[in-house]
């Protein structure tokens, strides 16, 4: 996890000083804030995978000739955006303690202004940083209102990057304060370069519906690997027709079979398979990105090859599960 240990030192303290700022709003809305951004600091959890948006402009120096401190000005501006992005999907699920949707919106409010004092500062309003900003944010609307209705995952898994599409602000933003670069390649290394984002945060949206598949299924939200189980679909793309996300009738039990019994993981986690070489091609894509991409695809595949491998054991009887689990207890290994 080089595309992560490397920066660590780097993001704990960006978000250190996103929480001194929080930490100035007025009260109670600053211990409100310091409550809710504390569940996403990375001084607290070691996951690594949740941390894009201050990741992302660290990655970038590759690509783009910017400064450290440009690029910490990025990566604090993409955690307010974080923030305020995750508090408007808590309002919108109905996730918010107590149901104090006021002082929620009230901090995302602040949050939000805090992203855009940095922008602003490193981007004049004639910039065209801007319109990719606005671009990022309808996309961002219209997967959130949208990506059921169209059942995105289904139709073209890239599209399901949608939520988190202004996560790629902060690398439009390094290319654009690339003094070095041409004007005239600029836009075409944008476009390179969203789509390499899109392909990650698509693995990372199918490796959180995967966590989240028991929490998705009780609250109706739309989650991929559901979508899938509950059409019937194998992964096959030359299927036209795709019907609305619907899971009436989706149970705990049909889900547990898809997964433990037909091992449904092994076409999804070859979905993100086959977007990695679509990734390796990308000349605009940072080496750590696709190390990130790689790290994920390598988890869903783990994942798949630890179902099938259960499954076979079930198949050949009961005997080879009642060796395995004296080998756990005995510290043993089958071939010793």
């Amino acid at each position: 996890m080089e595309w992560y240990e490397r920066y660590k030192p780097r993001i704990r303290n960006v978000f250190g000083q996103a929480l001194e700022t929080i930490g100035r709003f007025p009260p109670p809305i600053h211990e409100l804030g310091i409550t809710y951004a504390e569940k996403f600091n990375p001084a607290n959890q070691d996951g690594g995978k949740d941390y894009i948006c201050m990741l992302l402009p660290y990655w970038m120096k590759e690509k783009a000739e910017i400064s450290e401190e440009q690029c910490g000005q990025l990566a604090l501006a993409n955690v307010y955006g974080m923030l305020y992005f995750f508090i408007q999907d808590d309002v919108m699920d109905s996730k918010v303690a107590g149901g104090d949707w006021k002082s929620q919106l009230a901090l995302g409010s602040l949050l939000q202004q805090e992203m855009f004092w940095i922008f602003r500062a490193l981007f004049p309003s004639d910039s065209p940083f801007w319109r990719y900003y606005d671009g990022y944010v309808r996309t961002w609307a219209d997967s959130v209102v949208s990506e059921g209705r169209g059942n995105y995952f289904l139709t073209n898994p890239l599209l399901t990057s949608g939520k988190a599409a202004p996560v790629k602000i902060s690398a439009v933003g390094a290319l654009l304060l690339d003094a070095s670069a041409p004007s005239t390649s600029t836009e075409q290394r944008i476009a390179l370069t969203e789509e390499a984002i899109d392909i990650a945060l698509m693995t990372l949206q199918m490796l959180d519906d995967w966590a989240d598949w028991e929490e998705d299924l009780a609250d109706g939200s739309y989650n991929g690997l559901l979508a899938m189980i509950a059409a019937g679909w194998n992964g096959d793309f030359s299927v036209k027709s795709v019907p609305p996300y619907n899971t009436e009738g989706l149970t705990k039990e049909r889900i547990e079979a898809a997964i433990y019994v037909r091992c449904c993981m092994k076409p999804y986690a070859n979905i993100a398979g086959g977007f990695q070489d679509r990734l390796l091609q990308n000349t605009s894509a940072p080496t750590d990105l696709l190390a990130f991409n790689a790290y994920m695809i390598d988890t869903l595949e783990s994942i798949a090859n630890q179902h099938e491998q259960r499954k076979r054991k079930l198949l050949g009887g009961g005997i080879n599960l009642l060796f395995e689990k004296r080998n756990v207890e005995t510290g043993r290994t089958t071939c010793s």
